[in-house]
């Protein structure tokens, strides 16, 4: 067997009005794959379990980018030919599978994952099977629902199953080859928007959602039952949820069905999708960590958060924090390339005063000028940082816009988290490894592109009513 493999991975936040350039992309050639062997992703878990099955796979061309704003056409349109180009020069295949992450947005185009489902079908035709892997935070379209012969979606948040959705997408197709049977998608939309702060799967109501997947699995006619949650900081005409059940054509009756009873389950819990961490404005959760007695203490930054593609320039938190006199904490980070030069341009141990953040903003008031000292500059993994501190607040500005995702970023820093009584941090639910570490998780409601009071978000496109806005 012949199997084609793909990815292109992009959360596009069509709140951040910085668009997406190539640049930003890591562009991946298939001859290249060893550079993607020890990330945990589903590409890797197609790819090791349909070489275990004895399969000759082909990786073609991986593309992807840290969430940020709509991708330019001409990027798109680069990464969407570098694919087809080297799926039909490949000859003839059996099968193709595809990571995906399934909320991409592209100028002038709102369903890119659909297009580039069809430009596959174009080449290899109607009978050759294409199971996708897709993120939990999907925007799954009709398009892709027809283009596509099976999915498997993450069933994790915070995402700790990308090589697991890998897998259970390879085992769909090896099924699929191996029955040499008709599939068929069935999707039916939930009308409900639902940030991953309200849909940990590690609290109900997500918990047994998700639980339950597992043993749909093992009905009838089923391949795969899925939940997509579809992602909140899209103003996307094919927003919301959506319950997804892959399976064989000919039981497509049952396959509705099931999709109609976990569809409804899903929306009767939907006013249960509340905060499984503390939510508070900004001032209190300032003064909720001043009174804490056991630490360290973080706080999310959680409308700031670069992981759900928010420009990561905004300054209320860190001002707040170092307003209120708060001492031994850390804040991570503002990504600011002006004045991460002008603090490359100094020396460790330099004084000097500071305007950060607000690039995206036309308030003067989203700029922070603070007199701070430098104390580290350093260079991790392509993004170089500064470290400053401002009365008791340590706080780093990076060149360009980075994940602050492992607290290990930080001890590379030569800041050690746990020595600090608060962390203020860019995100939104916390990485499983800040989770360990942390005594108390508050999520500030601050002003920004991922803003939490969804209310608060100018809505567009997204069909309505949708719940909960209306």
């Amino acid at each position: 067997m012949k199997i084609a493999l793909a990815g292109m991975g992009h959360e596009s936040n069509t709140f951040n009005k910085e668009c997406t350039e190539l640049s930003s992309f890591v562009l991946i050639d298939g001859d290249d794959f060893c550079k993607l062997r020890n990330i945990d992703s589903s590409a890797n878990g197609f790819y090791e379990t349909l070489k275990t099955s004895g399969a000759d796979v082909a990786p073609l061309f991986f593309a992807s980018a840290i969430p940020s704003g709509t991708v330019r056409r001409d990027a798109y349109d680069y990464i969407k030919s570098s694919i087809i180009t080297k799926l039909r020069d490949g000859g003839a295949w059996d099968a193709v599978c595809l990571a995906l992450h399934g909320s991409m947005a592209v100028e002038g185009l709102y369903d890119p994952e659909g297009d580039l489902l069809e430009a596959v079908r174009s080449v290899i035709g109607n009978e050759i099977p294409i199971v996708c892997a897709l993120d939990m935070h999907a925007t799954l379209t009709e398009q892709m629902a027809l283009c596509s012969d099976g999915f498997s979606v993450f069933r994790t948040a915070p995402h700790i199953d990308s090589f697991d959705t890998g897998k259970r997408g390879a085992e769909i197709m090896l099924k699929i080859l191996k029955e040499k049977r008709k599939t068929v998608n069935v999707l039916v939309k939930i009308p409900i928007l639902v940030s991953g702060e309200q849909s940990e799967t590690r609290v109900e109501p997500a918990k047994a959602l998700f639980e339950s997947l597992t043993e749909y699995d093992k009905l009838p006619d089923v391949l795969c039952a899925s939940y997509v949650m579809g992602f909140p900081w899209a103003d996307s005409p094919f927003g919301g949820a959506g319950a997804l059940v892959t399976g064989w054509s000919d039981g497509e009756k049952q396959l509705k069905d099931l999709a109609d009873k976990m569809s409804k389950i899903f929306w009767d819990k939907r006013a249960e999708f509340t905060f499984s961490t503390p939510a508070m404005q900004s001032q209190e959760a300032i003064e909720a960590a001043l009174c804490a007695t056991e630490f360290p203490v973080i706080i999310s930054d959680s409308a700031d958060n670069p992981t759900a593609g928010a420009s990561q320039d905004t300054t209320q938190l860190l001002r707040l924090m170092i307003e209120s006199g708060m001492e031994n904490a850390v804040y991570t980070c503002v990504a600011d390339a002006k004045a991460y030069k002008q603090c490359a341009s100094r020396t460790i141990g330099d004084e000097f005063s500071i305007a950060l953040g607000g690039r995206t903003s036309k308030k003067a008031s989203e700029r922070l000028e603070v007199y701070a000292k430098l104390k580290n500059l350093a260079k991790i993994q392509g993004t170089s940082y500064a470290v400053m501190q401002a009365k008791g607040v340590k706080f780093v500005v990076s060149d360009k816009r980075c994940a602050t995702y492992y607290p290990e970023t930080l001890r590379e820093l030569g800041l050690e988290p746990t020595g600090f009584n608060v962390i203020g941090i860019k995100a939104g639910y916390l990485s499983p490894e800040y989770q360990d570490i942390s005594k108390l998780s508050i999520l500030a409601l601050t002003e920004g592109d991922t803003a939490l009071e969804l209310k608060n978000l100018p809505y567009k496109k997204t069909p309505r009513p949708i719940y909960p806005l209306d």
